[in-house]
């Protein structure tokens, strides 16, 4: 019995799951949200300049591609759930 009722309220939370996205600024806000987007490309700016400052071929600069790449795949995923919302 106890069983059932964990498994009920576990897929209640998931249906109602509301993904978040944490700021620079430490704010939580709505993931795909316009603040959400405006902070990745704060954050995709940020990378990209610290990686322009790393000279060519070296551990630094592949750290900060990897980031970069990161960023970018979770911007498309934010805008894929902005656009899917609005509609």
């Amino acid at each position: 019995m106890n069983f059932i009722k964990k498994s009920f309220v576990k897929k209640l939370i998931l249906e109602h799951a509301v993904e978040m996205h944490r700021c620079m600024n430490g704010d939580l806000v709505k993931f795909g949200s316009e603040k959400c987007i405006e902070d990745l490309d704060d954050r995709i700016n940020d990378a990209r300049l610290e990686r322009d400052c790393c000279p060519g071929r070296t551990d630094a600069r592949e750290h900060y591609n990897g980031i970069l790449k990161v960023l970018r795949r979770k911007k498309r995923r934010a805008i894929k759930t902005n656009f899917g919302s609005e509609l």
